[in-house]
């Protein structure tokens, strides 16, 4: 299991939708959720993942609670951020 947090200073409802558009757009995808909390699963190269989050201020908290043992917990943060990056939404420390 993976837990990680992103800040996240733009608007929520925003994020939620592109989120919601990019997982549901995967193999297998599925997301329900809204400015306060949700969960997502979904396909990629034949693996599974899945998981879900909590939205508090600017904070996105995200626990992903199956995912092939290859694919680090590093990687997966790293891919959300570059993701959230790319909506000029995330904030580096």
């Amino acid at each position: 299991m993976c837990n990680f947090s992103i800040e996240y200073p733009q608007a929520k409802d925003d994020m939620v939708e592109q989120l919601k558009a990019a997982i549901e757009s995967q193999t297998d995808g599925v997301f329900r959720g809204d400015v306060l909390s949700g969960e997502f699963s979904f396909s990629a190269r034949g693996f599974e993942l899945a998981g879900g989050y909590s939205i508090s201020g600017d904070l996105v908290e995200v626990t992903v609670s199956k995912k092939p043992w290859l694919l680090s917990c590093r990687k997966i943060e790293s891919e959300i951020r570059k993701y959230l990056e790319g909506r000029n939404g995330i904030r580096e420390d």
